[in-house]
């Protein structure tokens, strides 16, 4: 490995281009079918707010840089979920091309193309990219440290220390393990730079300078964590490092083989070795990286922890130049067919483990909540484990209801109420007040976030008929038969249908099946009727479609049946009022049946519409 540096070509850098194209592609592609983890939204919710706040607000355990980064992107671009995960990936691309430079100073082309395609494949770099977490901004600074380390080294001067500098004390201020990543940095720099090691004094003191407000305020804080965090390590050292191989190689997407990264990393070591040049200092350094320092991290980690790999992430760039610059040794077929194997496995879409009370699915809950709920629902929590982080609640709100949503802890009075529950842990009493007098409705979720949608007809009491049937009301539906329509948005064109659904009981069995009517009347004029038995569907679930015949209609349950009226067209220039009326009868004569509130002719007004042409 020969640390050389060489003049791109235009070729290089529309390859790099390309490559970075195509990497910002593989991530892109899965963007949407994300599910936003508690600690994303928890990065999120400490970040809704002006700079102050966010510095107030941010966890004792961790600095407040990629908070105060993640609240300025979010003034930009909003809180969407696909929005503010577009951070964390362009900030990847800004560690792939820094990574591209150090492998090409380091050794070649071919050397640094297959670094960035076996960084970028990576499971954990995966999941890092795509996620709302500080992870990404750190690595990237991690690895620009190590690359303006290399130009600082070559050419020491004031003017190559302080960026050195800032981007060593930016991680720091990121997440305080970015010191395993100062750990790489230093152990190269030890074995490359050896006789210029006094050089370090002026970045590392405009480092500590620039660090020492979080070291003061923050580190005592982070020891603490890291007494309190249990990271339940294997006793063994060999298990540990497989384990901790399998977390920064495939992290946690439950289909993806670590065997492969396995194999990978043999056949790059074997070619190391193949070729190894004990004059190459660089080889050294990048073994000392792979075979030592986790090991020193191990025995470390009763103390410190570093071995979880989210305090050990750092090492993931080492696993990534040494896969990288080992299989790059490989002939030109052979690097070709594994960089097409990288780039399959950036697109590959592999499951992340989603587990309980950790991945739960609040965007696509409430995401389908929100195209369903109506003015004057109401959510209620069942009190029994119904929610428990109520921030992920506080964002999704933001979210998809900005204009709030109402929750109540008795049920009562509201017409349609959505029950969040844990199913099986409900509590029975609560239960039993949600359920009494309404149907049981569509629902969303798993078990341990579970929407569903109580409801109850728009006129508790109803008008009960001569012959034991009793009207609770209708409901005028929209295009999707999902949203009730009132006031003005009940307007139509010509030739347009009105929808309308009817709520029905009995008090007791009628003596016979009678029929309905629906009018839709201009004046004293008829213009669009539908009659004949109730048209009758099921609104609950599982489904239980009940009979037409309304003799067989049984107490103690809703009936509800929908008809379609049709808007005329009228050949006039004038704004229409049509009126819709109902009728219950008797079809062996067309006799109606009498109840209170109808009009002479045995109707019962339900609701006006308007019509406008032109």
């Amino acid at each position: 490995m020969n640390d050389i540096r060489r003049p791109a070509t235009r070729c290089a850098v529309l390859l790099v281009a390309g490559l970075l194209f195509l990497i910002a592609a593989s991530r892109i592609i899965h963007l949407y079918g994300l599910e936003m983890h508690t600690d994303e939204v928890w990065s999120i919710w400490q970040s809704l707010g002006p700079p102050d706040q966010i510095i107030r607000w941010t966890p004792y355990d961790w600095p407040p840089l990629y908070y105060l980064m993640l609240g300025g992107w979010q003034a930009l671009v909003g809180i969407q979920p696909y929005t503010l995960r577009v951070s964390s990936l362009l900030l990847f691309l800004i560690s792939v091309a820094s990574l591209y430079r150090i492998a090409r100073r380091l050794r070649d082309e071919p050397t640094a193309v297959m670094v960035i395609l076996v960084y970028s494949a990576l499971g954990f770099t995966i999941r890092i990219s795509t996620e709302v977490r500080g992870y990404m901004l750190m690595i990237t600074l991690v690895i620009a440290a190590f690359w303006l380390m290399l130009r600082y080294f070559e050419h020491p001067s004031v003017k190559r220390a302080i960026p050195l500098a800032v981007s060593m004390a930016a991680a720091f201020w990121t997440y305080f393990p970015s010191v395993i990543g100062f750990a790489l940095i230093g152990l190269y720099s030890l074995v490359v730079y050896r006789r210029s090691l006094w050089r370090w004094w002026l970045p590392g003191l405009l480092a500590l300078l620039l660090a020492a407000p979080i070291i003061v305020t923050k580190l005592p804080q982070a020891a603490l964590r890291i007494v309190a965090t249990d990271t339940d390590l294997p006793p063994t050292l060999g298990t540990a490092l497989s384990l901790n191989f399998a977390e920064l190689t495939v992290s946690d997407f439950v289909d993806y083989p670590v065997i492969i990264w396995l194999a990978l990393f043999v056949a790059a070591t074997l070619l190391v070795v193949w070729r190894w040049r004990a004059v190459q200092p660089t080889t050294w350094a990048f073994s000392i990286w792979i075979f030592v320092l986790p090991m020193i991290l191990f025995a470390l980690n009763p103390w410190l922890k570093f071995f979880d790999k989210h305090y050990s992430m750092a090492l993931v760039i080492a696993i990534a130049l040494w896969i990288g610059c080992g299989l790059a040794y490989m002939p030109r077929i052979g690097r070709t067919t594994l960089m097409l194997v990288f780039v399959a496995l950036m697109f590959f879409p592999f499951t992340l483990d989603y587990y309980d009370d950790f991945w739960r699915p609040f965007s696509a809950n409430f995401q389908w909540l929100s195209k369903r709920i109506q003015p004057g629902d109401v959510l209620l929590i069942d009190p029994n484990k119904g929610v428990d982080k109520y921030y992920e609640w506080a964002y999704a709100s933001k979210l998809f209801f900005p204009n709030g949503l109402h929750f109540v802890t008795d049920p009562t009075g509201y017409r349609r109420v959505w029950y969040v529950t844990f199913e099986n842990k409900r509590d029975p009493e609560t239960d039993q007040r949600v359920r009494q007098d309404r149907l049981e409705r569509y629902f969303v979720g798993p078990a341990y976030l579970f929407f569903r949608l109580y409801e109850a007809p728009p006129d508790s009491q109803g008008i009960l008929f001569d012959n034991g049937m009793r009207f609770h009301g209708a409901d005028i539906l929209d295009e999707s038969s999902e949203i009730y329509q009132s006031g003005p948005l009940v307007s139509r064109h010509e030739n347009e249908t009105v929808r309308l659904r009817l709520w029905w009981s009995v008090d007791k069995p009628p003596t016979n099946d009678y029929s309905v009517g629906l009018y839709l009347m201009s004046g004293m004029r008829v213009v669009s009727q539908v009659d004949g038995p109730p048209y009758v569907v099921t609104l609950e679930y599982p489904p239980d479609l009940p009979p037409q015949e309304t003799s067989r209609w049984q107490p103690g349950r809703y009936y509800t049946e929908e008809r379609e009226l049709t808007v005329p067209d009228e050949l006039n220039a004038r704004r229409n009022a049509y009126q819709i009326f109902l009728s219950v009868y008797q079809w062996w004569d067309n006799e109606r049946v009498n109840a209170p509130g109808l009009d002479a002719e045995r109707l019962l007004l339900l609701q006006s519409i308007y019509n406008e042409t032109w």
